[in-house]
């Protein structure tokens, strides 16, 4: 298993605030679905769909109305960083305002 991110080891509710000041609540099922809240300035969006993992331990979350998929990349096993679709991180010194945080 290595350093293979398992379905089983990140399934679990995400939290955090990501630039631009949004709230952000990720749920990761250990069926490869997720759901994604995202609430700014009191408007709620909530975004479904189907997970994979890329790279071993690259999240690709499909929005299948839109198209534009979302990338996070697992960090520890109590957190994720939001990432562009090249796989780059933030810079360091923003990287703790794109990450988000298993809940207990």
């Amino acid at each position: 298993m290595g350093n293979r991110a398992s379905l089983d080891s990140i399934a679990g509710t995400y939290n955090g605030v990501l630039p631009p000041n949004v709230e952000t609540t990720l749920t990761l099922n250990a069926d490869g679905t997720y759901l994604l809240i995202r609430t700014f300035k009191e408007n709620q969006n909530e975004q479904r769909g189907t997970f994979h993992v890329l790279d071993s331990n690259v999240l690709m979350l499909v929005h299948p109305s839109s198209g534009d998929n979302i990338f996070y990349k697992v960090r520890d096993i109590n957190s994720i960083i939001l990432i562009d679709s090249f796989g780059n991180e933030p810079k360091k010194e923003d990287r703790k305002s794109y990450t988000l945080k298993k809940k207990g």
